[in-house]
């Protein structure tokens, strides 16, 4: 009931979904014109040094022949490049990590007000307007988007971790099967990650929390059974967008993906409030549709 009832209020919120992705797309833009003045420096320090330019192109080249000899040539001549440019690609490094937290905050800043539209919604089958939304919770906003990234970065960090060192074993020992058991993994742990933290936004907009009051109910009463009553659903959601993803990446350019993960976005937050309004028995709204958490339907 979960599931189908997340769908069909995700579907029904078309709206939100299209803010979500204008939202979206100015985050992207400004990420990608900060990594391009970010990776400019490198491309020049590259470009600067022509002959080893010329001599690493050819040893890739060689090396994807089969050459049994450019394996350490390419080897060598890397060294060479970061040794000269060592302090320049360590700035680098150290920018995108900042664009990629950067970007985590400017996201999960979105998430409590996207929850906030879709609850006015569900309990009182009235329209909100994110923008509206954005600035009247912009507190709890910032708040919960820089304690979400600090918590929840790491864990992502630890998850590709082991999920690419697993790839790495795997696809050794079993060839492409063990790639898809790895990715299989990923969507499974990642789909717990999004399950144990699902209850918090809920927490915070439903009953109207101060964000501390709602960091202090969410972790001093953790609820098992909340996780295990959404885990199917995000799992059933991450398989379907990898899946649309992967099928119409390259077919569509990337509009398809540039599309469905807004959705995505939204549907994480309907999962999240249908569960909680069926956990607390409430009744809510999909379209002009009254749904009894008392009444399977």
């Amino acid at each position: 009931m979960n599931t189908r009832h997340a769908l069909s209020l995700t579907i029904s919120n078309i709206g939100l979904i299209a803010k979500v992705f204008l939202y979206s797309t100015v985050l992207i833009l400004i990420g990608v014109a900060v990594i391009v003045s970010v990776t400019d420096p490198i491309l020049e320090a590259l470009d600067a040094d022509i002959d080893l330019a010329d001599e690493i192109r050819e040893d890739f080249d060689n090396f994807f022949a089969g050459n049994s000899g450019a394996g350490a040539a390419l080897n060598a001549g890397l060294k060479t490049f970061f040794s000269r440019n060592s302090a320049e690609i360590a700035r680098a490094v150290a920018l995108y990590i900042v664009i990629f937290v950067m970007l985590r905050l400017g996201v999960s800043f979105a998430l409590v007000p996207a929850a906030y539209v879709l609850y006015n919604k569900m309990s009182s089958n009235f329209n909100s307007g994110f923008v509206n939304a954005m600035i009247a919770m912009a507190g709890k906003g910032a708040l919960f988007a820089l304690t979400y990234t600090v918590i929840t970065v790491p864990i992502d960090m630890v998850i590709f971790a082991v999920c690419y060192f697993l790839a790495s074993w795997l696809f050794n020992a079993l060839d492409i099967v063990g790639l898809v058991i790895a990715v299989i993994a990923a969507i499974a742990l990642y789909a717990l990650r999004m399950s144990v933290f699902g209850r918090w936004i809920p927490l915070t907009i439903c009953e109207n929390m101060k964000f501390s009051d709602s960091c202090k109910a969410f972790f001093g009463d953790f609820s098992f059974s909340a996780v295990r009553e959404v885990y199917p659903s995000f799992l059933a959601m991450l398989v379907s967008v990898f899946g649309i993803v992967a099928a119409t990446a390259v077919f569509t350019l990337g509009v398809v993906p540039i599309m469905v993960l807004p959705a995505a976005f939204v549907g994480y937050n309907c999962i999240n409030l249908v569960a909680y309004f069926n956990e607390t028995k409430r009744k809510y709204y999909i379209d002009e549709r009254i749904v009894s958490p008392f009444i399977r339907t």
